[in-house]
């Protein structure tokens, strides 16, 4: 019978530990990620996909609030690579970026390390062009069937680590879905990161 009420009291203080380890970092909080972005942009566009091949470096930058120790919400800036191409005289590029909100729930494992999984709506900017030895700018976007613009879903998976209850760090996997007419192709973004959080 003591057996039983001293187990039950150490899982009960360490769900509380838990609870209050999270409960600790409600609020604002900042993050940072950098990491390998797969665009697809290559594969969706009608001729010379080699030419407007942006994957590569990564980073993104978000501000959220955490409403509850397992709920947040979240605005980010994903910044991809430019990508360029000559071909003598001109050079043909790709821009690309992505704003995004995002619904976050945290699961959390230990006292200082949790789960997670974030889904939103992501506001994509994909610029295809040409400039020439003149400056003048020649935009690709229609001839190449890409839009410039356009919404998308997002959704995300991850992991964080309390190392403080004030710094995060975190590694996730995001994937941005496009749809539509001339879909400039979808984005994996695969990243590490860090976070201050204010609460």
């Amino acid at each position: 019978m003591l057996k039983k009420i001293f187990i039950t009291s150490v899982l009960t203080a360490s769900v509380c530990a838990v609870m209050n380890a999270n409960a600790a970092s409600k609020g604002l909080y900042l993050s940072g990620q950098i990491g390998y972005a797969d665009t697809g942009v290559k594969s969706r566009v009608k001729d010379g996909g080699y030419a407007f091949n942006n994957d590569g470096l990564a980073g993104r930058l978000a501000i959220g609030y955490k409403i509850t120790s397992n709920a947040a919400l979240e605005l980010g800036y994903l910044q991809i690579p430019r990508a360029k191409f000559s071909v003598n005289p001109e050079n043909v590029f790709t821009k690309q970026n992505a704003l995004d909100i995002a619904a976050k729930g945290m699961l959390p494992i230990t006292s200082n390390v949790n789960i997670y999984g974030k889904v939103g709506v992501a506001y994509l900017t994909t610029e295809l062009g040409i400039t020439s030895p003149s400056e003048a700018k020649d935009n690709l976007n229609s001839k190449q069937g890409i839009s410039k613009r356009q919404w998308a879903p997002e959704v995300a998976v991850g992991m964080g680590y309390d190392i403080t209850p004030n710094v995060t760090v975190d590694t996730s996997l995001t994937h941005i879905q496009t749809v539509g007419s001339n879909p400039p192709g979808n984005i994996d973004f695969l990243a590490v990161g860090v976070g201050y959080n204010f609460g």
